[in-house]
């Protein structure tokens, strides 16, 4: 399975941070990995909202479809912390 998302305003080491406390482990600066899923970071195009600039992160997530499933339920509910 494979799923993209577009993150604003969120470092990349929260994402980060996340994904570990998952059970990711850090591959390099652009990939974590855990059992039987994998997500890697790039930039995207700057979210600007008025005067208001915010950074872009997409994460590509690839995996199990069950396992991609439950890791990206429990990611999200982290994400609703971070304003992402």
């Amino acid at each position: 399975m494979h799923s993209e998302r577009e993150y604003h305003g969120v470092e990349l080491r929260v994402l980060h941070q996340y994904l570990i406390e998952l059970g990711g482990k850090m591959i390099g600066e652009a990939c974590i990995s855990g059992e039987g899923w994998s997500a890697t970071f790039r930039e995207g195009e700057p979210f600007i909202v008025g005067r208001l600039k915010l950074g872009t992160l997409l994460v590509s997530f690839e995996g199990d479809v069950t396992v991609l499933n439950r890791l990206l339920n429990a990611f999200d509910l982290k994400m609703l912390r971070a304003g992402g």
